[in-house]
């Protein structure tokens, strides 16, 4: 049988569907992604094709993620779809379809992209309960619904109260005062319904700018992480300060991984502790020519994660003092902390 990529891939989310449709739980799908590449060997594919079908199932992924950053939020829909058609089981995937179609609900307000930001979210949690993209969006729509449902209301009181008033105003003068000061209380009433759905808005607005303000800051750390491994090879000394000093860098980015809020923040503070004396050492003794350009790649690495900080301390300040004010009418919202330096 000839190898066919687009019917193979239609046969895929056919297969998914199903599964999805009578049985809303990922652990009980019918194939699992050891039994799609059997079945892609039967329909004709290669071992040699299969893994590259794989590495361009990634390529997609990657291109999303780029194109989420960048607010290109229909393209980054496009790749991520085309990276779940290849490998339904590829990791990050449902999470970043989840945040690219809400960021599109919030500018097209269509219950479509709602819906499938809903559902792509509760398939990430599925395989990771801690995702945090996830956990955010599903948050996210549940606040806007519940903003949403406050207009619907707001309106509702509306219609009863014009309909009292019409109703006064037929029963005779003698009750249009009383009518007239009805009247004015509801409109106050309104309008501090519509202050509550304004102020509510806002909160649910500067959470998300936080949260993106965040992903920078983190996309800026992970380019300085990256130039991590050649700083330590820079190093040309086997003293027991250097082999310490290693062992400290790796340590704190272990601890990294699983660290939250104020932890996380004091834990990478301690890391670029950590850098800033690699760097020296690597000054003293490596090879001048290779270390003089890791470090301009680190300088520029380390400029972009205190602009991003910068960015993302701004929005925090912006959020937290929204909280403050408004603490008595959303008690459920909490201060966020600052990502200071020591």
């Amino acid at each position: 049988m000839d190898y066919n990529e687009e019917k193979f891939k239609e046969h895929i989310k056919a297969v998914v569907e199903a599964s999805q449709s009578s049985d809303d739980t990922l652990e009980e799908r019918p194939l699992s992604l050891k039994e799609l590449k059997e079945l892609a060997i039967s329909m004709g594919m290669t071992e040699e094709e299969w893994n590259n079908l794989q590495m361009k199932a990634h390529e997609h992924l990657k291109a999303a993620d780029d194109h989420l950053k960048a607010r290109n939020f229909s393209e980054a829909i496009a790749e991520a779809e085309k990276a779940t058609a290849i490998n339904p089981y590829i990791k990050n995937g449902n999470a970043v379809l989840a945040k690219s179609y809400l960021m599109r609900w919030m500018e097209t307000h269509s219950d479509e992209h709602r819906d499938k930001a809903e559902f792509h979210a509760r398939q990430e949690l599925k395989v990771d309960p801690r995702d945090q993209i996830a956990v955010m969006v599903l948050s996210t729509i549940d606040k806007k619904k519940r903003v949403l449902a406050g207009d619907a209301s707001s309106k509702k009181r509306l219609f009863i109260i014009l309909g009292v008033a019409i109703v006064l105003i037929v029963i005779g003068l003698f009750f249009f005062s009383l009518a007239s000061s009805k009247e004015a209380a509801s409109t106050q009433e309104e309008h501090n319904s519509a202050e509550y759905d304004r102020i509510k808005n806002e909160l649910i607005e500067a959470e998300e700018d936080v949260a993106s303000k965040w992903d920078m800051v983190q996309t800026a750390i992970d380019r300085r992480n990256s130039l991590i491994p050649d700083l330590i090879s820079a190093i040309n000394s086997s003293t027991e300060e250097s082999i310490a000093l290693k062992e400290t860098i790796s340590s704190l980015q272990e601890k990294i991984k699983n660290s939250e809020g104020e932890e996380r923040f004091a834990l990478e503070n301690d890391l670029a502790t950590s850098i800033n004396e690699a760097k020296k050492l690597a000054k003293e003794t490596g090879e001048n020519k290779s270390v003089m350009s890791l470090m301009a790649q680190m300088e520029g690495s380390e400029n972009r994660i205190a602009y991003q900080k910068k960015n993302y301390n701004e929005a925090v300040k912006h959020y937290n003092i929204l909280v403050k004010k408004n603490t008595d009418k959303f008690p459920e919202y909490e201060t966020k902390p600052y990502f200071s330096s020591k």
